[in-house]
């Protein structure tokens, strides 16, 4: 069995939840001078930041890297210059995974 001292807490506001309101809503009640505790139970940041909009935005961001590596003219732009490859760099998959067709 563990004991705990007993703790005093003085704090004027507590929010519950840190994501995106949890922590706006600290940073506001910092801002204007109250002692503030901030719990959540989970991840830090809430759904927003862990599994929503942030990862989501992400993604979004990548795909458009590979839409841009395929535009030949975006390339060329930034000094790339693509070719195709000869017939002797062309593998298949399973060629290049060290299986062969029999």
């Amino acid at each position: 069995m563990t004991v705990r001292a007993a703790a005093k807490y003085d704090y004027d506001l507590v929010i519950v939840g840190c994501g995106v309101g949890g922590h706006g809503a600290a940073l506001h009640a910092v801002e204007s001078g109250l002692k503030v505790a901030v719990m959540d139970g989970n991840d830090v940041g809430g759904t927003c930041v862990n599994r929503g909009c942030v990862p989501s935005k992400a993604l979004l961001a990548a795909s458009g890297r590979v839409r841009d590596f395929r535009d030949e003219h975006h390339l060329k732009q930034l000094g790339i210059t693509v070719r195709a490859p000869a017939p002797s760099e062309s593998r298949s998959a399973d060629e290049a995974c060290g299986r062969s067709e029999a």
